[in-house]
């Protein structure tokens, strides 16, 4: 085989590695758009789930915005507390005042956001007519059973249970 072939089965290969990377990444980027845009249809998928009004609709996102307001200090406080945490690792002697200061700490928070997680969905479930409140606890039994199981498999096979 001569060089010039060796150098061209080398470009080639480079090419195709070149290519299968843009691939990837490509595909990475689309998978992200894709959870992003389902998390931003949250609401909608509640508010059709339960076929909720125009009226309702407004009213559902007016509570999700309050609730989202409300627990986003809680969720920032939650992640430095985990920050400070995880940061002490590499510390060589910890003491466990301290772990356990920030573990209870990190205890408080996740209460304050249970806390208003069950008022929220308080909310929504008193925004609901007779029949819609049927759906929703139906949907409220099914989203606290996956919660429990806590299984891999990402958002679609969860709303896809949901569903049944």
């Amino acid at each position: 085989m001569t060089d010039q072939k060796k150098y061209y089965g080398l470009w080639l290969g480079i090419g195709l590695l070149l290519c299968l990377n843009l691939g990837t990444i490509g595909w990475i980027v689309l998978k992200t758009r894709q959870f992003k845009a389902n998390r931003q249809q949250s609401t909608e998928f509640i508010a059709s789930r339960l076929d909720f009004t125009p009226r309702q609709r407004e009213t559902y996102r007016a509570i999700h915005a309050r609730f989202l307001t409300g627990t986003q200090p809680h969720e920032d406080s939650l992640r430095l507390l985990r920050k400070n945490l995880y940061s002490q690792l590499n510390q060589v002697s910890v003491s466990d005042e301290r772990i356990n200061a920030l573990v209870s700490r990190m205890e408080r928070q996740n209460s304050q956001i249970t806390r208003l997680r069950f008022r929220h969905w308080q909310q929504v479930r008193a925004i609901c007519t007779p029949d819609q409140q049927a759906r929703f606890d139906r949907f409220l039994a099914r989203l606290t059973q996956n919660m429990a199981r806590a299984q891999p498999g990402g958002r679609e096979r969860w709303r896809n249970q949901l569903d049944q």
